[in-house]
């Protein structure tokens, strides 16, 4: 395993300017920040494999995710009386949340408070009951407070791409869209049904016109 240095101001602007746009090249990093292609290079090497950069990724519009409701939810787990367990298990619960919920964007652990700390996203309120109802089915844990986002000021950098949300945003377009497609159909028919309601009091006046001016010749 290569030995760890120290991040120094270098390290830090290269992950500054990268932060920003990670797709920018050698060259340009390089001018931008007036050292040799070849010392970003190194540098770059070394951030990833003393584990400062993990990979790189794109940043999703939530707005685009078409995301009904953002849940932030404080999970307390029930205690088992043995806190090196304790721990332990908080910790192997957190990460079955993390493999069994790709909703959840963020999970968090407070060991004093033996309580898990997630933010999820959710298409429509069914998604998000359907989301709690299953955790709160598990036997270990004891609560579960949710608080909702109603708009995001900062942190957009959190929405990485994700092929769950992704899949759920289409599902959940589509059947708007479907649903709008039937309304506008029921609205045709109903409109339909009241032009077929005219003519058809009109062909009754047209009807009583015609018999009243029967009546009237043979008198």
């Amino acid at each position: 395993m290569p030995s760890k240095k120290k991040i120094d101001d270098l390290d830090i602007q290269i992950l500054k300017y990268l932060q920003n746009d990670a797709r920018r090249s050698l060259k340009k990093l390089a001018d931008k920040l007036k050292k040799k292609t070849s010392t970003i290079y190194h540098r770059l090497q070394r951030l990833k494999s003393n584990d400062v950069i993990l990979g790189y990724s794109i940043i999703m519009n939530p707005g685009y995710l078409d995301i009904h409701k953002i849940g932030i939810h404080t999970i307390k787990i029930k205690p088992l009386n043995i806190s090196s367990l304790d721990a332990t298990f908080l910790s192997s619960f957190a990460n079955f949340i993390k493999t069994e919920f790709s909703e959840v964007l963020f999970i968090g652990i407070s060991e004093d408070s033996q309580a898990i700390h997630l933010i999820s996203f959710h298409s429509s309120d069914k998604a998000l009951n359907e989301f709690l109802t299953k955790l709160k089915e598990n036997p270990y844990i004891a609560n579960i407070e949710s608080q909702y986002i109603s708009e995001i000021v900062k942190g957009q950098k959190l929405f990485s791409f994700n092929e769950h949300w992704m899949k759920a945003s289409v599902r959940h377009r589509k059947v708007k869209r479907e649903s709008n497609q039937d309304e506008s159909q029921v609205m045709e028919i109903n409109l339909d049904d009241e032009f077929q309601d005219d003519e058809d009091i009109e062909e009754t006046d047209e009807e009583q016109n015609n018999e009243d001016f029967d009546e009237e010749i043979r008198f």
